[in-house]
């Protein structure tokens, strides 16, 4: 499984692409290409007509597209605001730079930096004029480039230098330059200080001395307003000139400091250096290299125009290597998903079958019942009541069970007392008990003893008689529940 990302860098003459293949173990550069811009003189876009041609050479599968604008087109402004949150710095922006810009900020598109790497507030703006990106944007969705991205030019290589070159100095100098403008990037203090774009004309020593004056006072401004100075240890330099010897020579003795070509193939420890890679003229194509480097680690970079989300872009990358798995994994959740409805199904049925069943026999324990709620609370809820004698019963319904009674009287008879219960009459709450014993006085301690009981509420002797023989007494009693 791998991802691709096209990253093309647009200069004011020529355009450099590279096509960039990341996968899980290794990233690589597939192909480079580098076409001209025409001059426009058959009356044709030269731009458009320059992105066809590279249309024509990159294959149909080239992934996101990441596209760098020509460095002189973007305006750097350095600002120091009192806060951090991205709400409230959008906001006052505008403002900020207003005084300081040369075009109206209405028609302006702004973006800035704001890593951890900078001091607190301190930011790095970059702005471009909408209706440049505006054309752009029409330009690359005519020759089927439709862009993910829209950075500034030469800000992502100062970026990618600063994140990756171990050797950076504190204090150093980074000249991009082209045929006609060189774009100057100061780094200070493990920052990017200042950018400057400039018309250059390296071409002549006159020139070479044009541009070096205008490196020499933006070298001392910057060194009035930077607390310790600026002495930079190192000058880097890339970008399409500085293929002529001559021109490297003629700048080294100008700024008195030895210039050292920048290779970002080195650099970048991400980045395998294939047969492919080793090709490719580092010069020409370390602009593009770093466009592709700032979308695939996210490096911090002003962004002028961006689509979908990294999710998206992820998935519009993955999506021919995923759909198979994902229709499989789709169809494993659905029928899933349809077991558990099956199941949830039979389990309704049995419950529906035990709430018929439980109704039956509702309806049956007590016909004359309404049937309120469930019918196992509400079953429950009669049996209670009818133990507890809260309802009406009948006289047929005691309160208590005869078993329950007859222990009663048990436990309050010790076995030592002589007598013979004969009849027991249970109606309702009275209870009528019947027997004989040897004399009176037995008949009044069953009496005191079963008045003792919680279970009789009152106990009344009605009846006791000797019989004609004088040997027993025949007694009756009445208990009330």
């Amino acid at each position: 499984m791998s991802r691709n990302i096209l990253a093309i860098d647009i200069r004011n003459h020529s355009i450099a692409a590279v096509l960039l293949s990341t996968g899980l173990k290794s990233t690589s550069i597939v192909a480079g290409y580098e076409v001209a811009i025409p001059d426009g003189e058959t009356g044709e876009n030269p731009l458009e007509s320059a992105l066809a041609q590279l249309a024509e050479k990159v294959p149909a599968e080239r992934g996101d597209i990441v596209v760098g604008l020509p460095a002189d087109q973007t305006i750097y402004r350095p600002l120091i605001v009192p806060f951090k949150e991205d709400k409230k710095i959008r906001q006052i922006l505008p403002f900020e730079l207003e005084p300081n810009l040369p075009i109206d900020v209405d028609r302006l598109i702004i973006d800035y930096i704001h890593s951890d790497a900078l001091s607190e507030g301190e930011l790095m703006t970059a702005s471009v004029d909408g209706q440049h990106i505006d054309d752009l944007k029409e330009t690359l969705g005519t020759v089927g480039l439709p862009p993910q991205l829209i950075l500034p030019g030469d800000f992502p290589l100062a970026s990618a230098l600063i994140t990756y070159d171990e050797q950076l100095p504190s204090q150093a100098m980074l000249l991009s330059i082209g045929s006609r403008y060189a774009t100057l990037t100061l780094f200070d203090s493990g920052k990017i200080a200042l950018l400057r774009s400039m018309t250059a004309d390296t071409a002549t020593d006159q020139g070479m001395e044009t541009l070096a004056l205008k490196i020499r006072q933006t070298l001392i401004a910057h060194a009035e307003i930077s607390p310790q100075g600026f002495t930079p240890g190192a000058l880097y330099i890339s970008g399409p000139a500085c293929n002529d010897a001559g021109m490297v020579q003629r700048l080294e003795t100008a700024l008195e400091i030895r210039p050292e070509v920048v290779d970002l193939r080195k650099i970048v420890p991400s980045l395998y250096a294939g047969e492919t890679l080793d090709t490719l003229d580092p010069t020409n194509f370390n602009e593009a290299i770093a466009l592709a480097i700032v979308e695939l680690d996210h490096l911090p970079c002003p962004r002028f125009h961006s689509t979908g989300s990294t999710l998206r872009n992820y998935w519009n990358a993955y999506r021919q290597h995923i759909r198979v798995p994902a229709i499989l994994l789709i169809i494993v959740l659905l029928l899933g998903f349809g077991g558990v409805l099956f199941e949830s199904h039979l389990l309704q049925n049995r419950v529906d079958d035990l709430d018929r069943q439980m109704e039956a026999i509702f309806k049956a324990t007590f016909p004359k019942a309404r049937r309120v709620g469930d019918a196992g609370d509400q079953m429950k809820s009669e049996l209670k009541k009818v133990r507890t004698g809260n309802i009406d019963t009948g006289d047929n319904v005691p309160k208590a069970r005869t078993i329950d009674v007859l222990m009663q009287i048990s436990r309050a008879i010790p076995k030592e007392v002589e007598v013979l219960f004969t009849r027991l009459v249970f109606s309702s709450n009275v209870l009528t008990l019947s027997g004989e014993t040897a004399a009176f006085n037995v008949v009044d301690d069953i009496k005191s003893r079963l008045e003792k009981t919680e279970l009789f509420q009152t106990v009344t002797i009605a009846s006791a008689n000797m019989e004609k023989s004088g040997k027993k007494v025949r007694f009756k009693l009445k208990l009330t529940l």
